[in-house]
């Protein structure tokens, strides 16, 4: 393949995934403490806790041996209320982004953190002014505020501390890394054994997620077993002429769990599934917000009046059983109703309820 280049277990990405679920303060019981996840999937799904039991002991063994303050731990890779993503992920992404000599420009920063609303970042014209007025428009509190727009003005203040946090969890997973290998593995050749790049992008898509791309490096997540991240440097790379690169994290069970939501052993299974998804008023609200057109995160929470982070939450319940898909542009992702799976949640009602 040449387009895509899938890469072993990464432990520094296990180590910042863990770092992350250990974090977590939120009521997600997917994203936090890794027996909470489990039993959560094992119940779901009907799976074995066996299965899981290598990366349960790997986890227990980096929460039992991690030393640092809970402060840093938080700031860095907590995810504040109403936010999408923690710092963790800002820092990586502006590094990403902008490459290491651009990334020391503050005003590219603060452009590229701003990008959510406008169109293109505007590289030329904004600075500290412009970042101080973004933030307090945010709904989040004025300490997770004042903390995001620290991080992006003091970025290698921000950048070394989350690194010596990272150094120490990579060393910790490094010593258990054999328990993790084998489900890195598994993942590694059942991409390779496809019969084409065309049939990883379609699989991908099957998971809600369209890219358009001229290459992609892909690596095998273990810690966050269910999730699947993109990361794109398309605009960066337009605007200054650079290699668009993307970066794919892929959950080695992600493809399982999701056939699972989608399908159903049977109808009746596939529509408590749908049901279940859109059990939730915010869900309605966001699907008849996207009939019109696709949206982006930040136009969605401005029409139904719930924070970026809930948005987040809720469009991860969508796209999971097929109601809605994301489309990657640049640092932004758009949102798009999957009219055809609500047809078919339509057929499979009236085949299975109506006379």
């Amino acid at each position: 393949m040449e387009s895509l280049k899938f890469f072993p277990l990464n432990e520094r990405l296990e180590a910042a995934a863990v770092l992350s679920r250990l974090a977590y303060r939120g009521e997600n019981e997917r994203s936090g403490d890794m027996r909470v996840s489990i039993d959560y999937y094992c119940k779901k799904y009907n799976v074995e806790r066996e299965r899981f039991s290598g990366l349960l002991q790997a986890y227990e063994f980096v929460k039992t041996n991690l030393v640092c303050e809970e402060q840093d731990l938080l700031a860095l890779f907590g995810i504040p209320d109403g936010m999408e993503a923690n710092l963790y992920d800002l820092l990586c992404q502006l590094r990403f982004n902008l490459g290491d000599e651009r990334v020391t420009d503050l005003n590219l920063r603060i452009a590229l953190f701003l990008s959510d609303e406008a169109d293109e970042p505007m590289f030329d014209r904004v600075g500290v002014a412009d970042l101080l007025a973004y933030a307090q428009r945010l709904p989040i509190s004025d300490p997770a505020k004042l903390l995001f727009t620290d991080a992006i003005i003091r970025f290698d203040d921000y950048e070394a501390r989350m690194n010596r946090l990272l150094d120490q969890a990579e060393a910790l997973i490094h010593e258990k890394a054999d328990l993790l290998l084998p489900f890195a593995q598994k993942a590694l050749d059942e991409w390779n054994a496809l019969p084409s790049e065309a049939t990883f992008f379609d699989q991908l898509a099957e998971e809600g997620i369209r890219l358009d791309c001229p290459r992609a490096d892909v690596y095998p997540m273990v810690m966050s077993f269910t999730t699947i991240t993109v990361h794109s440097n398309i605009i960066c790379a337009e605007q200054f002429g650079t290699e668009e690169r993307t970066v794919i994290t892929y959950g080695v069970m992600a493809d399982e769990f999701t056939r699972s939501d989608r399908t159903g052993k049977t109808d009746l299974e596939s529509i408590a599934n749908l049901l279940h998804a859109m059990d939730d008023k915010k869900r309605l609200q966001i699907l008849v917000a996207l009939r019109e057109h696709p949206l982006y995160g930040q136009e969605l929470a401005t029409l139904t009046e719930l924070s970026p982070g809930t948005i987040s939450h809720h469009m991860g319940e969508l796209v999971g059983v097929g109601l809605a898909t994301i489309e990657k542009q640049g640092v932004k992702l758009l949102y798009n109703l999957n009219e055809a799976r609500l047809k078919e949640f339509m057929t499979m009602i009236e085949r299975n309820l109506m006379r």
